[in-house]
C-alpha cells in the first residue's frame, strides 16, 4: 500500500504518456507494447500509482536517477508507493516500463500524492520523435541477464529497455520515442516461420495482441521511423542448410517495401532508416531494399548497419547492456553521417 492518499486521476493533463496507450477509458488507460512511459511533475514527499500489473517491471525515475526498480504484486487495481520520505518540493517522476510481456493488457487508474499536493505541468518534450519498429534486439530482451540460457518469463526481470539502444539511440539525437517491437517477430515472418505473427500484422494496433481499438496514427507523428527487423525473417525463411532462397528474399523484400509505403501514407513527410545487423543476408537484403526504393525516386530512406560483438551476448543470444550501448554509438554515427537527419527539428 502507499502512504500517499490523494488520487490523481488518469485523464488529469498534467499527466504525460509516451507510447501507444488504449485511452478508450481515460480513467484506467491501457498498454501493453514495450517500452511505454508516464511522465508527472508533482509536488510534495511522496508518490504513488494505481494499477493493474502483476507482471511488468518498471523503472522509477525520480528527478532523472534511477530511484527504484518496480514490481505490482497484486492482480486487479491496485495502490503502491513508488517513491516515499523525498525531500520537500517540486520533482519530476518518470514511470517506464522495462520488459515486454505477451497476451496481456495492463492498466493505471491515476497517481497518488501527499494530502495538499498537487501536479504541475510536465517538463518540455525532447524537439524530435522516432519510432523504433523491431523484435526482441529492440525490446532490450534480456540485456541485464548474465546466463546464457533463460525461461521466458525469467527474463522479464533482467530486461531494461531504457539501456536498450532504441532509447539510448533517441537521446543521443533529442528524441521522444515510441517502441514498436515484439519479442520474435519479423517483416514477414516470426522466428519458426509463422507469416501471421509479424509487426507490419500488427502495426495498427493501439494493444500488441488485440486487433482493436485501432491505433490512431494522427496522435503522434514521428520525424523519423527506424526498422530494425530481419533477424527472426532470416531464422524463418532459411532451408537446412541455412540459405534463403530468392523467392523468399523477394516475398521479405514485397513485404518489406509494401510497409514502407504504409509509413509514408501514415506519416506524410517521415524519414526512415532501414536498419540490419551482422548477418550476411539481412544485410545483403536489407541494402538491396533501399537500393530499390532510391531506384524508384525516393529519397527518403537511408541504410545502416551495426556490427557483431561476439561474446557479448545473453539469454538464448540477446545483447548486453554494454553491447546495446555500442550499437547505439555505431546507429548514432551512421544516422547523423547519413544525412536524414537534415531539415529534423534542431536540437
Amino acid at each position: 500500500m502507499t502512504s500517499a492518499k490523494t488520487l490523481v486521476p488518469a485523464n488529469h493533463p498534467f499527466l504525460q504518456y509516451h507510447g501507444r496507450w488504449d485511452t478508450t477509458d481515460p480513467l484506467h488507460p491501457r498498454h501493453s507494447w514495450p517500452g511505454v512511459s508516464l511522465t508527472a511533475a508533482f509536488t510534495g514527499t511522496s508518490v504513488g500509482i494505481r494499477m493493474d500489473d502483476a507482471t511488468n517491471y518498471y523503472n522509477v525515475f525520480i528527478d532523472g536517477t534511477l530511484h527504484a526498480v518496480f514490481h505490482g504484486t497484486s492482480r486487479g487495481e491496485t495502490d503502491y508507493t513508488l517513491a516515499d520520505s523525498l525531500l520537500p518540493g517540486n520533482h519530476v517522476l518518470v514511470f517506464s516500463k522495462r520488459n515486454i510481456a505477451f497476451d496481456e493488457v495492463f492498466s493505471v487508474g491515476g497517481l497518488l500524492l501527499n494530502d495538499n499536493e498537487r501536479l504541475l505541468p510536465p517538463p518540455p518534450l525532447p524537439p524530435r520523435k522516432i519510432e523504433f519498429i523491431g523484435d526482441s534486439f529492440a525490446a532490450a530482451e534480456s540485456n541485464e541477464a548474465t546466463a546464457q540460457s533463460l525461461e521466458w518469463k525469467d527474463r522479464f526481470p533482467v530486461t531494461n529497455i531504457d539501456k536498450g539502444f532504441g532509447p539510448l539511440l533517441a537521446r543521443n539525437l533529442d528524441a521522444e520515442y515510441h517502441m514498436t517491437c515484439r519479442s520474435g517477430s519479423g517483416m514477414f515472418c516470426d522466428w519458426q516461420g509463422d507469416r501471421e505473427l509479424t509487426i507490419p500484422k500488427r502495426f495498427d494496433r493501439t494493444l500488441m495482441e488485440r486487433a482493436e481499438p485501432a491505433w490512431d496514427f494522427s496522435r503522434w507523428v514521428p520525424d523519423m521511423v527506424v526498422i530494425a527487423l530481419g533477424l527472426n525473417d532470416h531464422a524463418g525463411l532459411r532451408d537446412k542448410d541455412g540459405n534463403v532462397t530468392e523467392e523468399k528474399s523477394r516475398e521479405f523484400l514485397d513485404t518489406y517495401h509494401a510497409f514502407v509505403q504504409k509509413l509514408r501514407s501514415v506519416y506524410p513527410g517521415v524519414r526512415i532508416v532501414a536498419v540490419a545487423l551482422w548477418v550476411p543476408w539481412v544485410r545483403s537484403t536489407v541494402h538491396r531494399l533501399v537500393e530499390e526504393e532510391k531506384e524508384k525516386g525516393n529519397a527518403d530512406i537511408v541504410y545502416v548497419q551495426y556490427d557483431e560483438f561476439p561474446g557479448r551476448y545473453v539469454a538464448n543470444g540477446h545483447p548486453t547492456v554494454e553491447t546495446h550501448a555500442r550499437i547505439a554509438q555505431q546507429l548514432t554515427a551512421a544516422i547523423t553521417a547519413s544525412g536524414i537527419l537534415a531539415g529534423l527539428p534542431p536540437r
